[in-house]
């Protein structure tokens, strides 16, 4: 008896779900993992892997809308202390857009994030 429970108790334990290696989303399978240079977002969902990697939309396609794409880029170490405001995709005010790329966002427009 105290053998079925031993393998009963393994047998659940390889079930159990696993934590996703370390730069994959969580949820998300591998197979939609981008690299650096590869194409993001879009009808596929794909995401880009590594936590120093975020989704780079060009200006217009507006932060992803309609199943827009981007690029995975790597995220800046180092910006310059220039102030030219820019909205991030995630509706924060960045001191430029190297900050809002350092942050893991690319830029929806220049300028201050209009608050409704």
């Amino acid at each position: 008896m105290r053998l079925f429970a031993l393998l009963f108790a393994l047998l659940i334990a390889a079930c159990a779900p696993q934590n996703p290696p370390p730069g994959e989303a969580p949820g998300f399978p591998p197979d939609r993992a981008s690299a650096i240079g590869e194409a993001c977002g879009g009808l596929m969902g794909l995401y880009c892997a590594g936590e120093n990697a975020y989704c780079a939309y060009p200006r217009d396609a507006m932060c992803g809308a309609a199943d827009q794409t981007g690029i995975c880029r790597e995220r800046p170490q180092v910006c310059t202390r220039e102030y030219r405001p820019v909205c991030g995709c995630d509706g924060e005010t960045y001191p430029n857009a190297c900050e809002a790329a350092s942050a893991g966002t690319s830029v929806a427009y220049e300028g201050t994030c209009r608050k409704p």
